[in-house]
């Protein structure tokens, strides 16, 4: 498996400052030109990273973004396929991380009034489909979007690649076991279902509804279902856990791709982690409550909101989070609004212990940590 060269880019969130930091044990990259003085804590945020990524078994490829207040670095390992270096607008699949992007669909709909997340599922659903209930208890929109609809977590036993038709047809004939809200059941079904019927309602395309609702006004030029030829020839190579390269995508796309179908970069994800944080002057930043709130348990002191699961820690602190994993790349992206702190890490290997990361990196930066439960897989079951 490959080791570690690295390099780093840093820079103050207002001045965009390029920088690179040597780090010992590293192979550096070549020196970028700096602009001004790095921000407080660049350094520190650098050395927090490399000690996290040392303390796994090397993977593939990571990319690392950190920041912590003003102070914010990128740093990179590994490569990206076909002996290139991983750079800030390399792309990678982020799987399940796309779920938050559909759950913002949603909150959306709900703020313009064109849908309500208390709405049942079977309201738009395509003609002649059935949407199961449980003793007349309907699924709505919020059980999807909170993973407690009952549904199971994927269509069992098709013939890949999944198409929404199929899709329907699945739930039509399913028999709930449970009320819906009752209990919390991660579910790729779930949110297929839930942009399906979004995309149902805007007559549009799970893609197009997120390049126009999230992606566009968010700056975020590299972050969709289907890239185009440039961004394609950007995308690493994926690997498997046990390093052979991976197909591309998941047996469960296109019907779920609205649980785990996106792409994205670094640079991308860092404004997106921005966007999280409440740093970019948008109308979305009104949706970020609804999204967090807490709607179940979904372990001790856990819950999930909108596609978005919380962590209380000590020292009063809460922690959001989403994983993403696919055939071929693991991500992951932490935030903790009370410190104005977050990361992103992504990789072009599969089951690479990014959560693991993660979740040293915020303890390091806040001073309190936890364990995380690794990503859950999107839309790829095998």
């Amino acid at each position: 498996m490959l080791r570690w060269p690295v390099c780093l880019q840093s820079w103050r969130v207002q001045d965009a400052v390029a920088a690179m930091i040597r780090a010992p044990l590293f192979l550096a990259c070549s020196v970028a030109m700096v602009f001004g003085q790095p921000a407080p804590g660049q350094e520190s945020l650098a050395g927090i990273a490399d000690e996290a990524v040392r303390s796994v078994p090397a993977c593939a490829g990571l990319a690392v973004g950190v920041e912590q207040r003003s102070a914010r670095i990128q740093r990179f390992y590994g490569e990206a396929g076909n002996r290139s270096r991983i750079t800030a607008d390399t792309e990678f699949e982020i799987g399940s991380i796309t779920k938050t992007f559909t759950a913002t669909l949603l909150a959306d709909e709900d703020r313009r009034g064109t849908m309500h997340i208390t709405d049942p599922l079977a309201r738009f659903a395509p003609p002649g489909m059935r949407v199961p209930s449980f003793d007349g208890q309907q699924i709505l929109l919020l059980h999807l979007a909170d993973h407690t609809s009952g549904l199971p977590r994927g269509v069992p036993d098709f013939s890949p690649p999944l198409m929404p038709q199929a899709m329907w047809q699945f739930v039509s004939s399913y028999v709930l076991q449970r009320p819906p809200g009752a209990q919390f059941l991660y579910s790729n079904l779930g949110y297929g279902l839930l942009a399906r019927a979004i995309a149902r309602r805007e007559s549009s395309t799970e893609d197009a509804l997120f390049a126009r609702i999230i992606t566009g006004p968010l700056g975020m030029r590299d972050t969709a279902i289907a890239l185009s030829p440039a961004q394609h020839a950007r995308l690493a190579q994926g690997y498997r856990a046990d390093g052979q390269p991976a197909a591309e995508g998941a047996p469960g796309f296109p019907a779920l791709a609205g649980a785990g179908a996106l792409h994205s970069t670094l640079n991308d994800m860092m404004r997106y982690l921005d966007f999280q944080l409440g740093r970019l002057d948008t109308p979305l930043n009104a949706l970020l409550p609804v999204l967090y709130q807490p709607r179940h348990a979904d372990g001790p002191n856990s819950s999930v909101g909108l596609g978005w699961h919380s962590h209380e820690q000590a020292k009063g602190l809460t922690m959001i989070y989403k994983g993403g994993t696919t055939r071929g790349y693991e991500s992951y992206i932490f935030l903790t609004p009370a410190t104005a702190s977050g990361t992103v890490i992504l990789s072009n290997q599969a089951r690479c212990p990014v959560g693991s990361i993660g979740a040293q990196i915020m303890r390091m930066v806040n001073g309190s940590g936890l364990s995380l439960p690794e990503p859950t897989p999107s839309g790829d079951e095998n």
